[in-house]
């Protein structure tokens, strides 16, 4: 009979012990706690104090608790940013991308969609967050070091975006086209804009739902919607062509969904793929320090490396 090994207490057991409670604290303080604020952080708690299998993913599973976190946050911030861009924004995009009839592809296409298309970007759409999900967990399965370093670089990608979205509040496409591209409107409420086709075409409530939670209209530059499948691309580049190729097109499909559905500009895009490209590097450059000066962590950075 074997003896089972004890639960090993490390500093990032105790650091996500501090932060979970720090968390339920400060949420229910401003009185914004509700069930999944406490299922996070009562999950966060339970693999701290589980056994070393668990505790593994702590490694990866620490940052996107602390990317939910702060995006939850953001309601806590605005009082920050800056003035918020609206028609000056819009006219620079029909400048540098302009569509037939002089207008831009955000406005070109909200009058040009199809329930085909519709289908095929809310997919896109709704399946982003999810892709980065599934292939972490893929990878912390596979006991694969892409898991830490795609994690980590999703929780970069966020506070990089968040910080632009403070010190460059952008109302989105489907703002203009509703509300002008005068003065911002504090007060207008947020829209599923393109998405409310899919929702209508399937009869769910998914993305009017999805949009209703959010706490900040005027975060459309960068898109994030684009930097994330965009930033897998690049952490699974080095795994071969059929990891370039399938994660390439849906990067790709979600780019062109973000312009099609009117929640984004060009220009969003282009920043969301800067933003996760500097994700990326900063992520790889400090794992590549880290490994180097690490001897038995070599092992965790090369398995499942398969390059081509």
């Amino acid at each position: 009979m074997t003896s089972r090994s004890p639960n090993k207490v490390t500093a990032l057991t105790w650091l996500s012990t501090v932060l979970g409670l720090s968390h339920l604290t400060l949420v229910y303080a401003t009185g914004r706690l509700r069930w999944d604020h406490v299922a996070a952080d009562a999950l966060i708690l339970g693999v701290a104090w589980s056994g070393p299998r668990l505790q593994r993913f702590l490694r990866g599973g620490l940052a996107l608790w602390l990317t939910g976190m702060l995006l939850d946050s953001q309601g806590l911030w605005l009082f920050l940013r800056g003035p918020i861009h609206t028609g000056d924004l819009w006219e620079l995009e029909r400048q540098w991308f302009p569509a037939p009839g002089g207008t831009h592809w955000p406005e070109w296409w909200a009058t040009r969609f199809t329930p085909a298309m519709d289908l095929l970007c809310g997919f896109a759409y709704a399946a982003y967050l999810y892709e980065v999900f599934i292939l972490a967990i893929f990878f912390f399965v596979k006991k694969d070091s892409l898991f830490e370093r795609l994690c980590w670089g999703f929780l970069a990608a966020n506070a990089i975006g968040v910080v632009i979205y403070v010190l460059y509040p952008a109302a989105p496409p489907w703002y203009v086209l509703q509300y002008g591209p005068g003065p911002a409107d504090l007060a207008a409420p947020p829209n599923p804009a393109g998405t409310a086709r899919f929702d209508e075409l399937l009869g769910i409530s998914y993305f009017a739902s999805f949009y209703s939670r959010s706490t900040n209209v005027f975060g459309a530059m960068p898109s994030l919607h684009a930097a994330y499948p965009f930033l897998v691309t690049l952490f699974v580049w080095s795994r071969g062509w059929a990891w370039r190729i399938s994660t390439g097109l849906f990067a790709l499909l979600v780019a062109f969904s973000a312009v099609y559905l009117t929640h984004h500009y060009i220009l969003d895009v282009l920043a969301g793929l800067g933003v996760a490209a500097v994700a990326f590097l900063a992520v790889e450059s400090v794992y590549a320090r880290w490994t180097a000066t690490t001897p038995w962590a070599v092992s965790l950075t090369t398995r499942g490396d398969t390059r081509a």
